[in-house]
């Protein structure tokens, strides 16, 4: 004969652990989200007027969803200034078809259109209105359909490059010395930490050194060499963010955003950092490259400034097929020029 099988019984949770299961689950939400709020407090946000910054109808639609164009600016205000110019002007491009970070220099000396204020430097535009005239002259210059912007201080910057524990960056001797004198002067009107570099050679920048690095505009060719110093502290930036742990990518924002002042949202911010957990790779270009610049490559506003002389259809061609066709930024070069300018001041 079969013995009788035993019913198993299923174990009751007793009420007062239930309780403390749910207690304990309630708390952890409430935690997270104290924490994204504690982030919320500190961020930045300011909307632009998307109606007046001089997107043409036929490239509102230009790379669909998958690629988002933002206009970085890197300013130096010095305390209570109310109008600062542009002395860095980037633009970010979050491509998801391609898995790819794209940042174009954008030098802040080129000859442009802004409006209400004839034909002037670039990094005017900023100084005249914001961030908000700021995109709008890129837009109409370039032909881009920028909506989005986000704003650092140098002090800020420093920050930022702290937060992720300094970057690597290959100095020479004449860029020490300049960085150096830099670092003097943000000692006295930015409050950062005279932290000298003390020796030419690869070495990881904390982010008073490596602001300092990337303001140098004497060593080289001026803003050429410049813009590309800023390129690299980006590049070494990004990579230090990439090789992070994900799971600290919220203290990190915690950290950083109070820095930044942006019209991107936080349901934005959240979605464009998502490609970071992707195998995400990062190329970079200056726009112009050299073979877009007009005759000598210089001309002077009615301020008596000089300029740089840039066709800026070509440019913006060459932008766009970096961005839209993803043509690789040594691809593009191939073709260029020796710069015809030596000295930018």
């Amino acid at each position: 004969m079969k013995k009788p099988v035993k019913k198993r019984h299923k174990t009751k949770l007793r009420p007062w652990v239930k309780f403390s299961i749910w207690a304990i689950v309630l708390l952890i939400v409430f935690a997270v989200l104290g924490y994204v709020m504690s982030i919320l407090t500190e961020y930045q946000h300011n909307e632009l007027d998307e109606s007046n910054l001089g997107i043409q109808e036929s490239v509102k639609d230009d790379g669909a969803s998958d690629i988002v164009n933002i206009a970085l600016f890197g300013v130096d205000r010095r305390g209570d200034e109310k109008q600062v110019h542009s002395d860095s002007i980037m633009i970010l491009s979050v491509d998801k078809q391609h898995n790819k970070i794209k940042l174009s220099s954008l030098m802040r000396d080129m000859y442009v259109k802004i409006e209400g204020h004839g034909q002037t430097k670039l990094t005017q535009a900023y100084f005249y209105g914001g961030p908000q005239l700021a995109v709008k002259t890129i837009n109409e210059n370039f032909g881009t359909n920028i909506t989005e912007y986000a704003t650092i201080n140098f002090d800020g910057m420093a920050q930022i490059v702290d937060a992720v524990g300094g970057v690597p960056i290959e100095v020479s001797e004449k860029e020490r010395l300049a960085a150096n004198e830099n670092i003097e002067e943000q000692a006295i009107v930015a409050g950062l930490g005279e932290d000298y570099i003390q020796k030419a050679g690869m070495q990881t920048l904390n982010g008073t050194q490596a602001v300092a690095y990337a303001r140098i505009r004497k060593v080289g060719n001026a803003d050429f060499d410049r813009t590309e110093r800023q390129r690299i502290v980006m590049r070494a930036l990004f990579e230090k963010a990439l090789a992070m742990n994900p799971v600290s990518y919220p203290e990190f924002a915690r950290k950083t955003l109070p820095y930044v002042e942006t019209s991107v949202d936080i349901g934005e911010v959240l979605s464009l950092c998502g490609i970071m957990l992707r195998d995400v790779s990062m190329e970079e270009m200056r726009i112009p490259l050299n073979r877009h610049l007009n005759g000598k490559g210089t001309i002077y506003d009615t301020l008596g400034q000089q300029c740089l002389h840039v066709d800026l259809q070509s440019a913006s061609d060459a932008w766009r097929a970096f961005v839209y066709d993803d043509v690789s930024p040594e691809t593009l070069a191939q073709s260029d020029v020796s710069v015809p300018v030596s000295k930018q001041e």
